[in-house]
């Protein structure tokens, strides 16, 4: 009787640990695709200020630069 009631468990612990796996690869799928997104705007972004402000070009790395001295992603 015992060993019945085990190897139920064990079949239960095994199906939710491919459920939650299968929901973490998802997850993992929509960040990517959601940071993918998110470089094709800046991307965007960049291409049209250097067209409408040629001098962006030259001046971006400076820019860049300050902005990752100044701020710190992981607190503001």
């Amino acid at each position: 009787m015992s060993q019945i009631s085990l190897e139920e468990q064990l079949d239960l612990l095994q199906k939710e640990l491919r459920i939650g796996g299968a929901e973490t690869e998802q997850r993992m799928l929509d960040l990517r695709a959601e940071v993918d997104r998110v470089h094709l705007e800046l991307a965007a972004i960049k291409k049209f200020l250097g067209t409408v402000f040629p001098v962006f070009e030259e001046q971006y790395p400076q820019i860049l630069s300050r902005t990752m001295e100044d701020f710190n992603p992981e607190f503001d």
